[in-house]
């Protein structure tokens, strides 16, 4: 793949200089394959098209004072439950050693599901947390998500060489939003090349999207085969986002970091429209990607409540066959994909009405702060002494502003 003629941002450089210095993470493990599509722009923009139309419409049903809502359950501070939703983070390019092995400190003490961090420090990370159930995932393309598909794979290969367990994926989601922002800089397209291999697999993760139905034709729903979507309303010429070059990267992604890594794609949620949302989500889903997921923290707002609503309707839209949704999941396994809710939760309040809302990950850079603020919650209802505020740790005492979480 070509490489970007801009300048390499501080990310980019960053990961490049280590990529070069770590070669067995790296060159020594061959060439990376990006993947070919299933579908045409078209056909991947009438699948969304109809996906937007339900989600919306679902959210819309729910959202009214006699729907169903978004109520789900909490899990309790006391049995290490909430500590389990939490990914433990720390994303600053100039964190240090120091900074690292505090997070992994704090991980072990909490319990935390994972600490997340970037690709230089994975090996520490798996280093400091053996002997615990703390897993180490690594985010990818990040922050910016532009960087081009074949850094991308790269870096996502080392992280998982290095032993990162799970993957948070920045979409390109200029791609979404170009058309209505000319001035940003387009990045390269995946190369058009196919490869019958690469093809082999894709058709494994997307064999549900061109499967008929019962009693169906292969003409007929929102997930039929491959170009048989009677009456689109794109023209050959129609100015749509580039679905099938944000798929593609997708299923790259998964195809090379397969099943049991777990793979997050960031939407960054503050730069999108309800209906990107929805479009991302849908290619998320398609990709076989186990979780969408807020914001990096480091582009606008955070989570919001709103979009946690959306992406969690849409997950479930998304992940199952139902006689309310009357077409085919767009996931062949019947998994369902998960929201993860990052940025700007700080409090233990935070912690709580996004989990309420149905978000079943949460990151955050306080998660120190939320479980204690926990603790003494739950001993006040209890009617107990106020336990102190115990250990004063680098979370607690940071106000985590750029953080990115």
């Amino acid at each position: 793949m070509s490489a970007s003629t801009s300048s390499p941002t501080e990310s980019e450089t960053y990961i490049r200089d280590f990529l070069a210095a770590n070669p067995s993470l790296d060159a020594e493990l061959g060439d990376v394959e990006v993947m070919t599509d299933r579908y045409t722009n078209k056909e991947w923009a009438e699948q969304i098209k109809e996906t937007q139309r339900k989600v919306l419409r679902e959210v819309e049903e729910r959202g009214k004072e006699d729907g169903k809502g978004w109520r789900y359950d909490v899990p309790a501070v006391g049995d290490g439950g909430l500590a389990k939703t939490m990914d433990h983070t720390v994303l600053k390019l100039d964190a240090g050693q120091a900074a690292i092995d505090g997070l992994c400190s704090e991980a072990r003490i909490e319990g935390f599901k994972s600490v997340c961090i970037r690709l230089p420090w994975v090996s520490r990370c798996i280093s400091n947390l053996k002997g615990t159930d703390v897993v180490v995932a690594c985010v990818v393309g990040f922050h910016e998500g532009t960087q081009d598909t074949y850094s991308k794979l790269r870096e996502a290969r080392a992280a998982v060489a290095a032993g990162a367990a799970e993957l948070d994926v920045v979409l390109n989601h200029s791609i979404l939003t170009k058309h209505n922002q000319p001035s940003s800089p387009s990045r390269p397209a995946a190369p058009s090349s196919r490869d019958s291999t690469a093809d082999t697999i894709t058709a494994a993760n997307t064999e549900a999207n061109a499967r008929p139905q019962n009693g169906t034709t292969a003409t007929e729903g929102p997930y039929s085969v491959p170009g048989s979507v009677p009456g689109s309303q794109y023209g050959e010429d129609e100015d749509i986002p580039d679905y099938s070059t944000i798929y593609k990267e997708l299923a790259s992604i998964r195809s090379l970091c397969p099943s049991p890594v777990i793979l997050k794609l960031i939407l960054e949620t503050s730069q999108l429209s309800d209906s990107q949302i929805l479009a991302a989500s849908h290619l998320a889903a398609a990709a076989n990607f186990d979780f969408i997921k807020t914001s990096t923290g480091f582009n606008g707002p955070g989570a919001t409540l709103p979009h946690v609503r959306l992406m969690v309707t849409a997950a479930e839209y998304l992940s199952s066959k139902t006689p309310r949704n009357k077409g085919s999941p767009v996931r062949g396994n019947g998994k369902l994909m998960k929201v993860k809710a990052s940025g700007g939760i700080r409090s233990l309040e935070d912690a709580r009405k996004m989990l309420e809302t149905g978000a079943q990950r949460l990151g955050t850079s306080s998660g120190v702060w939320i479980i204690q603020e926990g603790r003494r919650a739950s001993e006040s209802e209890k009617g107990g002494e106020e336990r102190p505020a115990g250990l004063k740790t680098r979370l607690y005492t940071d106000d985590s502003v750029g953080e990115g979480y």
